[in-house]
């Protein structure tokens, strides 16, 4: 096992060495700039993870799962990507084989009670399957690893503990190099590391990093200085500088997200763009504004609705056009006869229309929804999207050497390789639940299903009545009116 400690601060006093204090097997946080973004990532050979783990990933060439608790906060480059909030997971299994195993363990390491089993329950996407539950904590995934340790090993526990405050959690595994990557961001203006410390066990190296964004030698990239450290071999820190090219940056545009109203069965999400709405600095007219939506199965779009056929519409909308749909999008089914999470919309935004403001509107349906006890009405969460620039890149060849780099965030795959990525910060309004949306949906009470049903039958039935009563009288008529004929 190996860990990496690495906080990026963008004051340059925040890297100065006699801020922190470094012994033989610790590292100790006197006084960090609110600013500072905090990475931990720490690698596993598969024979170190539980058998249960080592059960699903055997029949696996990759998995990608990103987990996002949907606060809003303010990102520093190397770490602008951003997922929707909730748990994405993406598999690639092994030619002819299949992780049954998989939706067991969702439920017993994160909670998720919506998944059934891969065949069922995944969305295939280009050369990967896909998995999504909108996942609000990662105290069950908390709970879970520290099952697997030992009550006197309290450093790692610890360690365990501060993933419930991170704005994201990345797990990865390489099937070829049979490591298990587990990382963790957590977010500027949190203090919480002063006094703190991070120490060496027996079991592992831990290498340290506190790094400032200065003024990049390359358009394209980043470079950072600092100091670094090994604990165990390093008896002071070793001052740095590198560059690097990197796929994902900050935005000085934001966005919101809101439901217009009144919603009804045909809800409309309101995705409010705020300027400068152009592309970033120094690039060209190849660059797209797009949102990725992931959306529960109770709701969903109507691609023909919205396809490239009903221009005008799409206009009115500010929608260029829909890129790419795929999972449920059947338009009639109830949600109880789906088995799919949903469906995964990138949305291509028309940026013609406004220079500082944009306001696209999405028109969604709601499927018919399960009947309940004790209420008319249940609440359906949705996630916000990611909002972001993608723009062709000369230099993408360079950007495989970033040691932060975030690969397999969901859309890559509906993108060229040649392209870098420039995230928009969400922005919270009033009533916002950070990044979380919600819909109150109408649902049938079950109390009064019963009743409902009589109902039905008695107007269906005076219906047919009426209509054999009509086609009497129609008929009656006409044999009375040939009568009357006859007699003159």
């Amino acid at each position: 096992m190996k860990q990496r400690s690495t906080f990026i601060v963008s004051e340059s006093h925040g890297t100065l060495p006699e801020n922190f204090s470094l012994k033989k097997d610790s590292f100790t946080i006197k006084a960090l700039p609110p600013s500072a973004v905090r990475e931990d990532r720490v690698t596993f050979g598969v024979h170190e993870l539980p058998a249960e783990i080592q059960d699903v990933l055997s029949s696996c060439r990759e998995v990608h799962l990103k987990f996002t608790s949907g606060n809003i906060y303010e990102s520093i480059d190397p770490y602008s990507s951003r997922t929707p909030a909730g748990l994405h997971v993406f598999l690639s299994p092994e030619q002819g084989a299949s992780p049954d195993s998989i939706c067991q363990l969702l439920e017993k390491a994160f909670g998720v009670n919506d998944c059934r089993n891969f065949k069922l329950s995944f969305i295939g996407i280009p050369r990967s399957y896909q998995f999504y539950s909108p996942l609000r904590s990662a105290s069950t995934f908390v709970q879970y690893l520290q099952n697997h340790l030992s009550e006197k090993d309290t450093v790692r526990r610890s360690e365990v503990k501060s993933l419930e405050s991170a704005e994201y959690i990345d797990v990865t595994y390489n099937g070829i190099a049979q490591t298990l990557v587990l990382s963790s961001v957590h977010a500027p203006n949190q203090s919480k590391w002063d006094g703190s410390s991070i120490a060496n066990a027996k079991t592992s190296g831990v290498e340290l990093g506190v790094l400032g964004n200065i003024t990049p030698l390359a358009e394209e990239g980043f470079t950072l200085a600092g100091f670094i450290a090994e604990l165990g071999e390093s008896d002071d820190f070793e001052p740095t500088m590198f560059s690097f090219a990197s796929r994902h940056h900050r935005s000085e545009s934001t966005f919101s997200l809101a439901t217009a109203l009144p919603t009804g069965l045909h809800p409309k999400l309101k995705l409010s763009i705020h300027g400068p709405v152009k592309p970033p600095s120094g690039e060209d007219n190849e660059c797209t504004l797009n949102a990725y939506f992931t959306l529960p199965v109770a709701l969903f779009i109507d691609k023909y609705q919205l396809s490239s056929d009903n221009q005008q519409l799409l206009d009115s909308l500010s929608i260029k056009r829909i890129k790419a749909i795929s999972g449920e999008t059947d338009l009639e089914a109830p949600v109880w006869t789906r088995e799919k999470w949903g469906s995964r919309i990138l949305v291509e935004v028309d940026t013609k229309n406004g220079e500082n403001r944009i306001e696209l509107l999405l028109p969604l349906h709601l499927r018919y929804l399960e009947p309940r006890y004790n209420g008319t009405i249940t609440k359906v969460d949705f996630a916000w999207p990611s909002v972001f620039w993608a723009c062709r890149s000369e230099e993408w060849k360079k950007m495989t050497v970033n040691p932060f780099d975030r690969l397999h965030l969901g859309w890559e795959d509906l993108f060229p390789e040649q392209v870098m990525y420039y995230h928009l910060t969400p922005t919270p309004h009033e009533g916002s639940e950070g990044t979380w949306g919600s819909i109150n949906v109408p649902v049938l009470e079950l109390e009064n299903a019963e009743m409902i049903k009589i109902g039905t039958v008695a107007v269906v039935g005076l219906g047919f009545l009426w209509v054999l009563f009509k086609i009497f009288m129609a008929k009656f008529g006409s044999v009375q009116e040939k009568k009357e004929l006859k007699k003159e």
